[in-house]
């Protein structure tokens, strides 16, 4: 339940989250094997609901697990990690996870901790294009991974 829990309050303070994304994460736990009366209409919603009833039915499934929302700084903090947690362990690319710390960055309008995922990827996008990177000099495209592995660990250590 962790993670799956860490990505939806993380991605929910974020306005990352849809009705899709709340309904795609009730069905994962109901496969995990929760259920509540809220959890399962939540995982029936369909795409064309809209994200405030989600919202509602999440919040009511939150109550029914006897689960805590964590603070808006928490709930970011713990999701940035596991993405960064991702990255060393292989689970995402380091190019997406660049992607998705860097817009955590910007959503979060630049935070000192986060900016080396905003450079990363402006450097990420220099190369792509055929252009010398500027703001992160030594990234290439053949060191992406490796670059954002080892970010990724220092950024644990840093915020986690």
């Amino acid at each position: 339940m962790g993670n799956l829990l860490t990505a939806i309050f993380g991605k929910r303070v974020l306005k990352q989250v849809s009705s899709t994304v709340y309904a795609d994460w009730a069905v994962q736990m109901l496969i995990q094997g929760h259920d509540t009366h809220s959890l399962r209409i939540l995982a029936g919603l369909d795409r064309f609901a809209s994200t405030y009833e989600a919202e509602e039915y999440f919040l009511r499934t939150v109550k029914e697990l006897h689960l805590t929302l964590p603070d808006s700084d928490t709930a970011i903090r713990s999701y940035a990690c596991e993405i960064a947690q991702n990255i060393v362990d292989g689970e995402i690319s380091g190019k997406e996870g660049i992607r998705m710390l860097s817009q955590i960055c910007l959503d979060m309008d630049y935070p000192h901790d986060y900016l080396v995922w905003f450079h990363l990827d402006d450097a990420l996008d220099s190369l792509l294009h055929g252009h010398y990177p500027v703001t992160y000099e030594s990234l290439t495209l053949e060191n992406v991974d490796q670059v954002a592995k080892r970010e990724a660990e220092n950024f644990i250590k840093i915020v986690g």
